[in-house]
């Protein structure tokens, strides 16, 4: 039986054998074990205790698909045949010797340190041979295509290497903080080629109108644990950048209270966001008035566009600090705006067209949870509606119609606040039993007031005003 005998640091020689079990121990020193690591019907047959007798090493099993070194024969071993048809092994044929001694051959040198390699095949390289040592020294794996690469050219990071190519079409880098990052994941700032990471992306200072995608992490302002972020939309004066940074300069004084975003439904304007704030902090530190007067001053509308809204977000951790603590007040809220929808829609200064299609109602149901249990089963018009539910930190007003009047905004805020409370701290019997008059007298801040009488809603007691801007 002719056979290929690998001893350690020796060449493999094809010697002949009578193929007896005495024979074979000879060879291996000791008793046998046949294992089977090849594709073909090639056994290796080596010393069973080579480990525990600690025999020299002798070469690695590699498997054949991976390439990866998964153990290693210590002792002499032989390679013979073993047909898959029989129970008893064979010569090997002249290709398979030529295969094997070419497979376990020791006198190719490592173009990386120079040494014969006797431990496992050597790995081609461009024009190169690499040890394993070496080739995991001097290359390394694309990790998005898999070719391998010389490690001076990764155009990648360590932890995520890539080749030159798969680096130009589906990666880039942070501009601000270096970080790379895929493609899709990267962020612009007004259209520009700057690409930034999310983190980074988020905490530029605000500057000019941010494009529809900007989402700062917010910042909290005033103290309390009920926040209000408003998102005042104004028009017909231009969707410049010139013109947003002026209000910001009058805005952003020592802190970033506020910044500006495109917003598809506008004309040509943009909508003026300001992180969350109390309404302590709105009517004292937050400077409105000023905003309001530069908008002015340079040819926005915002009620008289037809086409702004004031939409205001509340944090959800003002009614609860779990969903469940928070179901029954926010279902409050919406009984409230479906019980009071006349009284509210006169107080937005919207028309019911226009509700109907930015701020719809969920429609009115004897029992607070009932609204509820509609407006999660989302059979209704989605984040357009009067009370929209479908963020995840808050609970956002739709419904209002936009301003450039500080007293209109103000009150706003505050009608809100009061919503809040009778929803926080009343029962739904309670809420069942209020009438509007009674609803209204309890406000008592004189924006609300004053808003309320101008829009005849205050007990009877109208009172003239200027029109909205």
């Amino acid at each position: 039986m002719r056979i290929l005998l690998v001893r350690p640091e020796q060449e493999p020689e094809v010697i002949e054998i009578d193929g007896s079990l005495k024979t074979m121990q000879e060879l291996v020193g000791g008793t046998i074990q046949a294992v089977y690591p090849f594709e073909e019907p090639v056994a290796l047959v080596c010393n069973d205790e080579g480990k525990l007798l600690n025999l020299p090493q002798n070469r690695p099993l590699i498997h054949p698909e991976t390439g990866e070194r998964y153990d290693v024969v210590c002792g002499p071993f032989f390679l013979c045949a073993a047909p898959f048809d029989s129970d008893h092994f064979d010569s090997l044929s002249p290709e398979q010797i030529e295969h094997f001694r070419t497979l376990y051959h020791l006198e190719e040198p490592c173009t990386g340190c120079g040494s014969l390699f006797s431990v496992g095949p050597l790995s081609p390289f461009h024009d190169e041979l690499f040890c394993p040592d070496c080739l995991d020294e001097r290359t390394v794996l694309c990790s998005y295509c898999g070719e391998r690469i010389a490690r001076s050219e990764n155009s990648g990071t360590d932890t995520t290497p890539l080749c030159e190519d798969c680096y130009d079409d589906h990666y880039t880098h942070c501009t601000s903080c270096g970080e790379m990052i895929r493609q899709e994941d990267a962020y612009y700032r007004n259209g520009g080629d700057e690409a930034y990471c999310y983190r980074c992306y988020a905490r530029l200072v605000p500057s000019g109108v941010n494009d529809y995608y900007y989402k700062p992490e917010p910042i909290f302002y005033g103290e309390g644990n009920r926040f209000f972020g408003v998102e005042l939309e104004i028009d017909e004066a231009g969707e410049s950048d010139t013109n947003a940074e002026r209000i910001m300069d009058i805005t952003n004084i020592g802190r970033t209270l506020a910044y500006c975003k495109h917003d598809g439904s506008l004309d040509d304007g943009f909508e003026i966001v300001t992180h969350p704030m109390t309404l302590d902090f709105h009517c004292r530190e937050m400077p409105w008035e000023e905003v309001m007067a530069k908008a002015v001053e340079m040819g926005y509308t915002s009620h008289q566009a037809g086409t702004c809204g004031l939409h205001v977000h509340v944090n959800r951790t003002a009614f609860g600090k779990t969903e469940a603590e928070q179901d029954a007040p926010i279902a409050r809220v919406l009984y409230f705006f479906e019980k009071f929808w006349n009284e509210l829609l006169k107080f937005s200064r919207r028309t019911q067209p226009q509700l109907d299609q930015w701020a719809a109602r969920y429609g009115y149901k004897e029992q607070p949870r009932e609204i509820l249990d509609h407006a999660k089963g989302g059979r209704h018009a989605g984040r357009y509606t009067a009370v929209n539910l479908t963020n995840s930190s808050t609970v956002e007003f739709r419904m209002f119609r936009g301003t450039l009047k500080y007293n209109t905004l103000i009150a706003t805020l505050q009608l809100l606040d009061r919503i809040c409370d009778i929803a926080i701290y009343m029962t739904d019997a309670d809420l069942q039993a209020m009438s509007w008059p009674t609803f209204v007298s309890g406000c008592t801040q004189p924006e609300l007031v004053q808003y309320l009488k101008e829009r005849r809603l205050y007990v009877n007691e109208p009172v003239e005003s200027e029109g909205d801007i």
